[in-house]
């Protein structure tokens, strides 16, 4: 396939996947799937048109990226609802077209950045049921554009705008933050890494520094929100029992520290190490609803992945969803949908394992080495098989 086909086949694919989104979430379909950007609308002040984190009625749960494509929607919307039957019609909508801007670019970014990387780009991954099921469901799929963006930027050597697209993806959702360290260390020298760093911060404070001016009290508001949040789709409910258990949220944040010290001091290309960060924040993270892997699609996209792991990862991931209203209590163990988590993360996590492989990081030689040398029968291994 030429490479402008390529291309063509990937914006495709990444559209038809989003069209497809808004087509199972919409009223158009007797289930009418649930949502997130439906739930907002049920808010009085997105109903009305209020502007968000103008006041503690106002409240937003998200950064403030997410905060202006949902006003957007919303003001658009309220301007072409006549031709669409209704205000909230004319918000998914827009939020829907919005979103498709978005996956057409999303699918170019993802096509340039294989190119950089001289990979082949498999435009099927695309079509993954994260993205038909979750694309048009929250904001992930501008924080996977944003990130995909920033990457490719980086590849590229055009750091400084790399760098601003970072920023935005941070002030979209946080976890793009667990790649900045990976950009600074692949960076040399002092000068470039403070320069990277500022320009990041810099471009997240735009977002950021309007609310502080006009509603200071929106940070506090939004760490009692999440402070106050239970354990949502996290495996290690499993452990603990309680979704509202401290212990378990302390566990989180030291699994978090301890996967991400190992991905940062890995030596591994760039995309996999980026991969590997975004996924520890997932398997360690006390909230890992099920719309946030829509970040991993396009990387998987890029390496190409044909591990079984992925595909099984999908369909529980999937299936989350899908059985999350079968129960009283969705978020305690022993449920279905806590199952479907439990099982998810058991994938990501042996395809964390399959990649960390590829690029000669073994899980057994690693776990040999720290044996002092030799394998659980007792023979020894040779150095030159543990590739740190």
């Amino acid at each position: 396939m030429s490479d402008r086909r390529i291309l063509l086949a990937t914006i495709s694919s990444s559209v038809a996947g989003i069209l497809l989104s808004a087509f199972i979430h919409s009223n158009l379909t007797v289930t009418n799937f649930y949502s997130d950007i439906g739930s907002f609308f049920t808010r009085t002040w997105v109903a009305s048109g209020q502007v968000p984190y103008s006041s503690s009625a106002a409240f937003l749960e998200y950064p403030p990226v997410s905060g202006v494509l949902l006003y957007a929607s919303r003001l658009i919307g309220g301007s072409v609802s006549g031709a669409f039957g209704g205000i909230y019609a004319g918000y998914y909508w827009t939020f829907s077209a919005l979103s498709l801007v978005a996956a057409a670019v999303l699918g170019w970014s993802t096509w340039r950045l294989a190119n950089a990387l001289g990979t082949k780009l498999n435009p099927v991954y695309f079509l993954l049921p994260s993205m038909v099921i979750y694309g048009i469901y929250n904001f992930d799929l501008f924080n996977a554009l944003f990130i995909v963006l920033s990457l490719q930027l980086f590849v590229e050597k055009r750091r400084d705008t790399s760098a601003v697209l970072l920023g935005v993806a941070l002030a979209t959702k946080f976890v793009a933050g667990v790649m900045l360290p990976i950009f600074l260390i692949e960076l040399e020298g002092g000068r470039e890494r403070v320069r990277y760093l500022v320009l990041s911060l810099v471009a997240a404070g735009v977002f950021f520094v309007p609310i502080a001016l006009f509603n200071f009290g929106y940070f506090h508001q939004f760490l009692s929100f999440y402070s106050g949040w239970g354990l949502e789709d996290a495996w290690y409910i499993w452990i603990f029992g309680d979704p509202f258990s401290h212990a378990a949220k302390a566990f989180g944040l030291v699994l978090l520290a301890l996967l991400l010290f190992r991905v940062y001091t890995l030596k591994m290309p760039l995309v996999q190490k980026c991969f590997l960060a975004l996924s520890a924040y997932l398997l360690s993270t006390y909230i890992y609803a099920p719309q946030f892997n829509v970040m991993l699609v396009p990387l998987v996209a890029v390496l190409a992945i044909t591990s079984p792991s992925l595909y099984l990862m999908e369909v529980f991931n999937a299936l989350l969803i899908l059985t999350w209203f079968t129960t009283l209590d969705p978020t305690h163990a022993w449920t279905v949908p806590q199952l479907m988590a439990l099982l998810r993360s058991a994938f990501l996590g042996l395809l964390c394992i399959s990649i960390a492989s590829s690029t000669g990081h073994s899980l057994t030689d690693w776990m040999k080495a720290r044996l002092g040398g030799r394998s659980p029968s007792g023979v020894p291994v040779p150095a030159t098989s543990v590739a740190d």
